[in-house]
């Protein structure tokens, strides 16, 4: 291992920017990364992602860019993935939204009991 070692030269630094990157590939700002404090990895550079919708199960894909404007600009998780399409996200968003509504008026009719 110590020959191996004495062989392969050692680099003090390198510029993570000029490593090979896929085509497509979109450049992640690591700094509008800083909110995800516990997480060990900070990804270089977002590429598309291609997943199943849960709910419908059509193909569909998670765009660099989306991956980009979700974990920096909207402070998402780096690690939620997209699991469903834009359809069944609208329908998941409106289900949720009614279900919030009748709790607060359950909680309203208990509260002038």
């Amino acid at each position: 291992m110590e020959k191996r070692r004495a062989r392969i030269p050692v680099k003090e630094s390198f510029d993570v920017y000029a490593l090979p990157v896929s085509a497509g590939a979109v450049l992640a700002d690591r700094d509008a990364l800083s909110h995800n404090k516990n997480a060990i990895f900070l990804p270089l550079f977002y590429v598309d992602y291609a997943f199943n919708c849960r709910d419908c199960g059509a193909a569909q894909i998670w765009t660099g860019k989306q991956q980009k404007w979700w974990h920096e600009i909207m402070q998402g998780n780096i690690n939620s993935v997209a699991i469903r399409c834009r359809p069944c996200r609208k329908i998941e968003q409106q289900r949720k939204k009614q279900a919030r509504e009748t709790h607060l008026r359950g909680l309203a009719a208990k509260q002038k009991q």
